[in-house]
């Protein structure tokens, strides 16, 4: 059995969906997926990294990371921070008060933009105020002493649970609002 069978599985396992739901998320039919499982092409590895953030050498080696990282400058963050000695002032309190306030800033790259839901034209800003709330982010979490990949990682596995792809998948109801027929 070629080596990428299994970390293909696992993945598809991991993603909890089925065969077809891989399949149609990849833009081919079940047979193909299926007949390509076994001894997956390049393409097929390209897709999946692409599609599902998967680490290639994970998929071609079964080995390493199962998904491709991209790696917060966190060191950074937490450097600058010490190097001001600002941490005595990042309690959770403020820090939560200054992520509000930060995410309040982006939304007012939109107000009064009309029918422009995009604001092109404020995207430099739009990237200065998403970077305030990732930096407070991190110190937030940095205050209150969790791992990021951690509780991300267990956040988007309840969300899957709440959100099953068969009921959610391009419906934007909150899942509370699922019925059995959806």
């Amino acid at each position: 059995m070629p080596t990428n069978y299994n970390p293909i599985l696992t993945l598809q396992k991991h993603l909890g969906l089925s065969s077809a739901e891989i399949a149609e998320k990849l833009g081919i039919t079940e047979e193909e997926y299926l007949l390509s499982v076994g001894d997956p092409p390049s393409s097929l590895i390209k897709t999946l990294s692409s599609v599902f953030g998967v680490n290639k050498q994970y998929l071609v080696d079964g080995v390493g990371p199962m998904f491709s990282t991209c790696t917060l400058p966190v060191s950074d963050i937490l450097s600058f921070r010490d190097e001001r000695n600002w941490k005595q002032f990042h309690t959770p309190k403020d820090l939560s008060i200054s992520l509000s306030l930060e995410a309040a800033e982006l939304l007012e790259c939109f107000q009064w933009s009309g029918s422009d839901v995009e604001a092109k034209s404020k995207h430099a800003r739009m990237e200065e105020e998403l970077a305030d709330i990732l930096i407070y982010s991190v110190l937030f979490a940095d205050a209150i002493g969790v791992d990021i990949p951690t509780i991300i990682h267990n956040k988007l596995r309840k969300n899957g649970e709440k959100y099953a792809v068969d009921k959610a998948y391009g419906n934007a109801k909150k899942y509370t609002e699922f019925s059995e027929t959806d």
